[in-house]
């Protein structure tokens, strides 16, 4: 599913509402409690989520907090999860979300999986690529552009997503051999 739409539909909250709102929402939803409510928008980031019982309110639910290989639920999806921070400046319920629907794009990632060597990278990248060969129709980002771009912002948001799974973020992650990695695959062959 590709389909991406920002909460706009009938019913909605217009912003000018949930502005006006913010207090009385902060006051009614604060960070720990449990929630439930349906998907209005959608976008590669992650959900936007009109909740049950503060209809002036709509919660976010970011992608990078999701499991690995999750792929945003549909417009319509019944969620529960917790509120887990306001944002201010746009007046958003953060939310972590107990279940992201069924839909999982194939990984090539083994759960936990540790690269020892330069050769466990290249297995890897290997079963990248033939993952892409095999599914690709199914990728978020098909092309090198969307590609990286991905790249580049989920390497920003890695400290987020690491919290999120319970792990440190490497010290040395190894960024310079990626780094160069990555910029010789432009002329490599």
């Amino acid at each position: 599913m590709t389909e991406y739409t920002w909460p706009k539909g009938v019913g909605d909250p217009t912003p000018e509402v949930i502005r006006r709102a913010w207090s009385a929402t902060v006051a009614a939803l604060p960070v720990g409690t449990a929630v439930t409510g349906k998907v209005i928008g959608r976008q590669p980031f992650g959900v936007f989520v009109q909740i049950d019982g503060v209809p002036q309110a709509v919660g976010l639910a970011e992608i990078f907090a999701a499991p690995p290989g999750t792929v945003p639920p549909p417009l319509g999806f019944a969620i529960s999860g917790s509120v887990i921070a306001h944002a201010e400046h746009n007046c958003q319920v953060r939310l972590r979300l107990r279940d992201w629907g069924d839909e999982r794009a194939a990984l090539p990632l083994v759960a936990n999986e540790r690269f020892a060597d330069r050769e466990a990278l290249c297995g890897f990248l290997r079963r990248l690529r033939q993952d892409f060969e095999t599914s690709g129709a199914q990728w978020e980002n098909r092309t090198l552009d969307s590609f990286l771009e991905a790249l580049e912002a989920w390497v920003s948001d890695a400290p987020g997503w690491y919290a999120n799974h319970g792990q440190e973020l490497p010290a040395d992650g190894g960024w310079m051999f990626m780094a160069r990695a990555l910029s010789a695959a432009r002329f490599y062959e």
